[in-house]
C-alpha cells in the first residue's frame, strides 16, 4: 500500500512539474506584452495669420479630408491690403513708363546730335528707369504677398483625421503660429508595444505580430516596422525628445522597457482606432527556437543566476530554424 502511494505520489509530482513547464514554455514560447497602446501622428493646427474667428467649418470628433475648410479668419483688413498692394503696383508700373519715356527721348535727342543733352542726363535717365523696374518688383511681390495672406484667413486641414477636442469658437481670437484646434491623423495609426529589453533578442523588423484589443478583444494582424533606437534614462540628459518608459521589477534588476511599433496589417472592425486604448501584443518570431523543454528551463536558470550576480557558465548554442526553411547556429537565450 505504502507502494502504491510513494508511485502515485511520483506520477503526481512529475506531471504537476511537466504541466507547470508545458504553461510556461507556452507563456514565453513567443514575445508578448500587455504594456501597449495604439498611438497616431496629433497635428495641432495653428492659423498663418491673425484675426477673429468669424466661422468655424467643423464640429468636434468631425472627420476631415485635406484640405477641407477648418475655420475662417475675418478676412477685412487682409481684403484692403490686398487693395493697397494692387494700387502701389499700378503706381510703380506708371513710375516705370514714365522713366522709360523719358529715357527714350534722350536717347533720340542725342542720336539727332542735340547739344541739349548731356550724356549725364542719359545716365540719370538710365537709372531711373532701373530704378522703376525695380519697384515694380517690389510691388508685385507685396502683391503676392498681400494675396497669400487674404487666402491664409481660410485655415484648411493639413492632414486626414478627426477633429478632437474642439475649444475654438466664432468670435475667439486666432493668433498666427499659435495652435487652435488637434487633428488625430487617421493615416499614422500604429501600436507602441514595450518590451523588456530581455525579450528584444527573439524580435526581428518584418515579424508578423497579433494585435488584441482590449476594448473587445478583437485580434487584428501586424507586423513589427521598427524598434526603438534609445531610451532616455535617468543618468543621460542629452535630450528630451525619447520616450522614457519606466522599468518593471524583474526579480532583482530593473529591465528596461523598449518601444517596439507594430505597423496594423488591417482595422478592427468592432471599434474605431483611438490614440492610447489599450492592447496586448504577441510576436511570431520569424526564427524557432529547436532547444528542448528542458534545455530552454536549464539556459532560463543560468540566465537567472548570472543576472543576480551568480558565476554561471554561459548558455550552449541553441539551433534555430527559420520559419520559411533553412537552419543556422546562435547564441542561446
Amino acid at each position: 500500500m505504502i507502494i502504491v502511494r510513494l508511485l502515485f505520489t511520483t506520477v503526481l509530482t512529475i506531471s504537476a512539474i511537466y504541466a507547470g513547464l508545458f504553461v510556461w514554455n507556452g507563456i514565453f514560447h513567443d514575445p508578448w506584452t500587455r504594456d501597449a497602446h495604439v498611438r497616431a501622428d496629433i497635428v495641432e493646427a495653428a492659423p498663418r495669420v491673425s484675426g477673429e474667428i468669424v466661422d468655424i467649418a467643423v464640429r468636434n470628433n468631425m472627420a476631415v479630408r485635406k484640405g477641407d475648410l477648418i475655420l475662417t479668419v475675418d478676412q477685412t483688413d487682409y481684403q484692403l491690403a490686398l487693395e493697397q498692394a494692387k494700387a502701389a503696383r499700378d503706381e510703380a508700373e506708371a513710375s516705370l513708363e514714365i522713366a522709360r519715356q523719358q529715357s527714350s527721348r534722350y536717347d533720340q535727342l542725342k542720336q539727332k546730335g542735340s547739344i541739349s543733352v548731356a550724356a549725364v542726363d542719359i545716365i540719370n535717365a538710365d537709372l531711373a528707369t532701373k530704378s522703376a523696374e525695380a519697384a515694380v518688383k517690389a510691388a508685385d511681390a507685396a502683391l503676392k504677398v498681400a494675396q497669400v495672406n487674404l487666402d491664409r484667413t481660410e485655415m484648411r486641414s493639413p492632414v486626414d483625421g478627426i477633429v478632437t477636442n474642439l475649444a475654438a469658437d466664432t468670435g475667439d481670437y486666432a493668433t498666427a503660429g499659435v495652435a487652435i484646434v488637434a487633428m488625430v491623423d487617421t493615416n499614422s495609426f500604429r501600436i507602441d508595444a514595450f518590451f523588456l529589453e530581455t525579450q528584444l533578442a527573439r524580435i526581428r523588423t518584418g515579424d508578423r505580430a497579433r494585435v488584441r484589443f482590449m476594448a473587445n478583444g478583437e485580434v487584428v494582424q501586424g507586423h513589427v516596422s521598427g524598434i526603438a533606437a534609445g531610451i532616455a534614462y535617468s543618468e543621460d540628459t542629452s535630450t528630451t525628445l525619447l520616450q522614457a518608459p519606466e522599468p518593471s521589477f524583474q526579480w532583482v534588476r530593473l529591465a528596461q522597457r523598449v518601444p517596439v511599433e507594430i505597423t496594423l496589417d488591417a482595422r478592427p472592425v468592432g471599434i474605431p482606432l483611438v490614440n492610447g486604448a489599450t492592447t496586448t501584443v504577441i510576436i511570431e518570431p520569424s526564427v524557432v527556437d529547436d532547444r528542448t523543454l528542458w534545455r530552454k528551463l536549464m539556459d532560463r536558470i543560468d540566465w537567472w543566476r548570472g543576472s543576480t550576480g551568480g558565476t554561471a557558465p554561459p548558455a550552449p548554442a541553441a539551433t534555430h530554424r527559420n520559419r520559411h526553411g533553412g537552419s543556422g547556429a546562435t547564441p542561446g537565450s
